[in-house]
């Protein structure tokens, strides 16, 4: 049973909770009280897929600070220091700053004490000017429910000086760490997590418990940042679907696995693609880790995936897309579209591509019924979510009709 959030007064303003928010810019609404911003966030749904049907009132998020999973930073000398901070793509430089609000106190932690490290070795920060230097960024990984966490360093070589007794003094200094990865990126314009890897210590990968099932984590694997909402979004998205036991699904841009495998307790079988080759092969060992065998994955461009199922005669009686902030492309969904699925579940990060989206999904005979806003991103302008379209079999299939209304109230965001 998942718990009920647990948040702050909605009204207190948030503009204090991070001494960095001013020069950062990451956290784009933290002016706003937690109220306001929900606000907000549920009026950008109402604009966009709001118009094609009903839009419930957005689910917060249980943290507003802490929340993310995943933290990312970057490192620049100051004379004679190295620094920690935030990286700015506009600017392709370093804001300094010793932790950040929005990601844990344990990840925090693990920063500061890399910082310390890195000054100890001599470890020199790369600099995307001159291309001279070699440490690139960090990222921190946990799985709290699994109480692991993994740190991945990204260089711009494969020499990393004196990185077994680097390996040791990290262990020592940061005993929550489960596991360390070194990964080298050549890419001059790109500072995160490169291809090439190599195990530091522990193995390489951790272990994170959603809804009930466990999931591997690789260094670059794609995984919702913010647990305790992602359990509530896929909650609702696998009720949306109304499996009963004996559905056969596809899910596209299925990433590590998370949704189909939370789905295939409730399927007869699931048919899963992702593009990421890396992503399915910990797909692989997260369905085999939970015992489960009615579901398969494959390396594949989901346009190209659902096209062969429908050139084979597939039956698919539910679907459940979640792509990238671009959306779906329009071969997709008319591949998908030949499936007949008789319901769709559509995840975005941009409620804006959502709604393009399924305004041609409604044209290929799809009816929208509802959308679920949810917070995964507090203090950020990014808002999520889910929106189910049942296919329109006979003619007495109702269609939402939105009523005729003014522009929508949407609150302006101060300096």
């Amino acid at each position: 049973m998942i718990a009920k959030p647990t948040l702050p007064c909605y009204n207190i303003p948030m503009k204090d909770f991070c001494i960095y928010a001013k020069k950062c810019n990451s956290c784009q609404l933290c002016n706003l009280s937690y109220a306001e911003q929900l606000h907000y966030k549920e009026n950008i749904c109402r604009r966009f897929p709001g118009k094609l049907c009903p839009v419930e009132p957005i689910t917060p998020s249980p943290k507003t600070e802490g929340y993310r999973n995943k933290a990312q930073f970057v490192f620049r000398r100051e004379g004679k220091r190295i620094v920690s901070g935030l990286y700015k793509s506009t600017t392709r430089s370093v804001m300094p700053a010793d932790r950040c609000a929005v990601c844990s106190d344990n990840a925090n932690a693990i920063i500061a004490a890399l910082c310390k490290l890195f000054q100890s070795f001599k470890v020199m920060p790369y600099d995307p000017y001159t291309g001279r230097g070699w440490l690139k960024s960090v990222v921190i990984r946990e799985a709290a429910a699994a109480g692991e966490s993994m740190a991945v360093i990204n260089g711009a070589d494969a020499v990393f000086p004196a990185k077994r007794t680097f390996a040791a003094a990290l262990q020592k200094a940061c005993p929550t760490l489960t596991t360390a990865v070194c990964t080298v990126n050549r890419d001059p314009t790109k500072l995160f997590t490169g291809k090439q890897s190599e195990i530091l210590f522990g193995k390489g990968f951790i272990t994170d418990v959603l809804c009930g099932e466990r999931f591997i984590l690789s260094p670059a694997s794609f995984y919702q940042i913010n647990h305790d909402q992602t359990e509530r979004l896929y909650a609702k998205a696998v009720e949306l679907a109304g499996l009963s036991g004996s559905e056969i699904v596809l899910d596209a841009y299925c990433g590590v696995g998370t949704i189909g495998i939370i789905a295939s307790r409730r399927a007869g079988f699931v048919h899963a693609v992702e593009l990421n080759p890396a992503a399915v092969a910990d797909a692989k060992r997260s369905a085999k880790l939970n015992g489960i065998e009615n579901i398969r994955f494959t390396a594949a461009d989901s346009r190209d995936f659902a096209k062969t199922l429908a050139k084979n005669g597939a039956h698919i009686d539910a679907a459940f897309i979640d792509p990238p902030r671009a959306g779906c492309t329009a071969s997709f969904l008319n591949a998908l579209s030949k499936l007949k699925p008789d319901r769709i579940v559509y995840i975005s990060c941009n409620p804006e591509t959502q709604a393009r989206d399924m305004r041609l999904l409604i044209r290929m005979g799809y009816t929208a019924q509802v959308c679920c806003p949810f917070d995964m991103f507090p203090h950020t302008n990014h808002t999520e979510s889910v929106v189910l379209l049942r296919r329109n079999n006979n003619e007495d299939s109702e269609i939402f009709q939105p009523k005729e209304t003014t522009s929508e109230t949407i609150v302006l965001l101060s300096d």
